[in-house]
């Protein structure tokens, strides 16, 4: 065989030992058996969820749908995984902590004027109201995976939750009744004018809302970060929003005036009704509350 003939062979013998390797290629992902993430994410562990594939037989899959880890934490271990739909992990089912529920009881009523053509008493301010729960920090994501494609996106929500608006101030106390006039007596003593109404009492304070709740932590490995540029991966680990205070309370009602004591005819005129009481205005909303802390999402560094 002349030198000419040797190395077509040669090449010949390499072009079909390359295609054999592509095709080997391949078959190996073709026989990857495909794992869905939300079927391995179902068991718990505490505060933990771990998924992990087998690196040598399993693609991990995220096919759609949402996981909500209600503050706990995710750990994702796969060599192989796929994007086929949007994804989306986040923290909290519920992104803000409920209002603070119910009120203060309305505060004392004021007394009924005591002696003929007294004023009744103020009511007492209404008491004010508790502060908001606080809302829940975000957990932390770990996302160790080796290689990725991506048709669909994968969504990480991990702000902290909101805190809860703070509970209503209470009522203030209603006004006491002024106490009735004292008669008109002939040739005697003057008709009495009737007692004023008291005050309602203002309103108490609403409570302060609770502190927002910090945002967590994503820590990601380096086949995520192209993923960054092409809006596949998505993150967000914003703080929650302090909640908001509570609103002020009602004022009491105001109390009935006395009647002005009776006239007499022949003698005299009756006395001038008392007048009835108002409202104390100027009770205030609770302050807002704190907002948490932003989290962070870091590249994973390679060992």
């Amino acid at each position: 065989m002349n030198a000419r003939a040797t190395s077509r062979s040669i090449l010949t013998a390499a072009c079909i030992l390359a295609a054999a390797g592509f095709g080997d290629a391949a078959a190996a992902e073709e026989s990857l058996r495909e794992v869905f993430f939300h079927d391995l994410a179902k068991v718990r562990s505490g505060n933990m969820i771990i998924v992990q594939t087998n690196p040598e037989t399993e693609i991990l899959v995220f096919n759609g749908g949402e996981l909500v880890l209600e503050d706990g934490n995710l750990i994702v271990v796969a060599r192989h995984a796929r994007i086929d739909a949007d994804t989306t992990i986040r923290s909290f089912t519920l992104h803000t902590k409920p209002p603070k529920p119910g009120e203060p009881n309305q505060a004392a009523r004021g007394a009924d004027g005591m002696n003929d053509g007294d004023r009744g008493g103020n009511g007492a301010p209404g008491g004010s109201g508790v502060v908001g729960d606080d809302g829940a920090a975000a957990g932390k994501v770990v996302l160790r995976i080796g290689e990725i494609a991506a048709k669909g996106r994968l969504i990480v929500d991990v702000s902290g939750q909101g805190g809860g608006k703070g509970q209503d101030g209470g009522q203030g106390g209603d006004g006491g009744n002024g106490r009735n006039g004292r008669a008109r007596v002939c040739g005697g003593d003057e008709p009495q004018d009737g007692g004023d109404g008291g005050w309602g009492g203002i309103g108490g304070q609403g409570g302060p809302g609770g502190r927002g709740g910090n945002g967590g932590i994503v820590v990601y490995s380096e086949a995520l970060a192209p993923l960054f540029m092409s809006k596949h991966f998505v993150v967000t680990t914003t703080a929650g929003a302090g909640g908001a205070g509570g609103n002020p309370g009602e004022a009491g009602n105001p109390g009935k005036g006395g009647l002005g004591g009776a006239g007499i005819i022949g003698c005299g005129t009756g006395g001038v009704d008392g007048a009835p009481g108002r409202r104390t205005t100027g009770a205030q909303p609770g302050s807002a509350g704190a907002p948490g802390t932003a989290g962070v999402a870091v590249q994973e560094q390679a060992p």
